[in-house]
């Protein structure tokens, strides 16, 4: 089939996508694009939708496919939903010529929604500027959009969160006093947020609020101070992890998992080998998960390639 034969089928069939027929889309050079471009607008919003979370879900399984023409066209799509959904399967780029739509899409864009996702993409492209693959221009245009937008009373709460997780690779005490000032907040949400931004730092600065954290009666809570803890890979926090791994939560427990297995040492391999001994099967595959990237992590040589 030709790519202008499939477009023809997404925009007048009413079937279902073809997950094998996705491949047409991979990899197109420019001309393809214009074909493409020409087509999509013939495609129902909620199909276009469908579509590109097909295509995000390939992408994460197949490393051979490349859709980020297509997600990148599509963030100037009519339909929020699409351009929301765009931004989302951009998430794991790194593709530096990206940050110019990203931050025109978290000024400007309508959706409220548009604007967080850019937010969190944004995030991405802030931490590889703190670790040197990003030039510091870019880095420094990031943190000041996203300061900006923290300091707005128009920034709605939920932009105003995904902006402050994006701004905690940053680091500056300015950072630090929103991070804290959002963790005292009656918003559970923008609580959680925090801690998230906590864990974002790598600073040890936050790590007394975190281990108070995993204390909260809310699991929300809990869940993100687990998270966090294994972010700033702090051995001090093992003994609370392991409290956490046997939680009435289940999303709590398999936080507590993962972050024992960043953090690692004797005490967090032990407490992992007992939790792959669980007759939960997700706290048994979390365990095992976890415990086989500690072995890697100490002896790189065990690491298996896929054939």
């Amino acid at each position: 089939m030709s790519l202008e034969q499939y477009l023809q089928t997404l925009a007048h069939s009413e079937g279902p996508i073809v997950y094998a027929d996705l491949m047409e889309l991979s990899g197109l050079v420019d001309e393809e694009l214009e074909e493409f471009s020409r087509w999509w607008p013939d495609i129902p919003g909620d199909k276009r939708k469908s579509l590109l979370e097909r295509l995000a879900t390939v992408a994460e399984d197949n490393a051979d496919v490349d859709f980020s023409s297509i997600l990148r066209h599509c963030l100037d799509d009519e339909d929020d939903m699409v351009r929301e959904t765009a931004v989302i399967g951009l998430w794991e780029s790194d593709d530096h010529t990206l940050v110019a739509p990203l931050m025109a899409l978290l000024k400007a864009d309508p959706s409220e929604q548009v604007r967080a996702a850019a937010a969190t993409a944004l995030g991405k492209f802030g931490e590889l500027a703190q670790d040197g693959k990003l030039l510091p221009r870019y880095g420094e245009r990031i943190k000041e959009l996203l300061l900006d937008v923290l300091e707005s009373d128009a920034a709605s709460t939920h932009v105003r969160r995904r902006s402050l997780e994006a701004a905690a690779a940053f680091n500056t005490p300015r950072i630090s006093e929103l991070i804290s000032d959002a963790y005292e907040s009656p918003d559970q949400d923008v609580r959680t947020s925090a801690l998230y931004a906590m864990g974002k730092t790598c600073d040890p600065q936050w790590l007394s609020t975190l281990l108070e954290a995993t204390g909260d009666v809310d699991p929300a809570i809990r869940y993100e101070a687990a998270a966090a803890c294994g972010e700033l890979g702090e051995e001090d926090a093992v003994p609370h992890l392991i409290t956490l791994a046997q939680d009435e939560d289940l999303q709590v427990q398999l936080s507590s998992i993962q972050a024992l297995g960043s953090i690692g040492g004797y005490l967090a391999k032990r407490a992992l080998q007992r939790c792959a001994k669980s007759e939960d099967e997700p706290i048994q595959e979390a365990a095992q998960t976890a415990l086989e990237a500690l072995e890697v992590e100490e002896d790189p040589s065990a690491f298996k390639f896929l054939s």
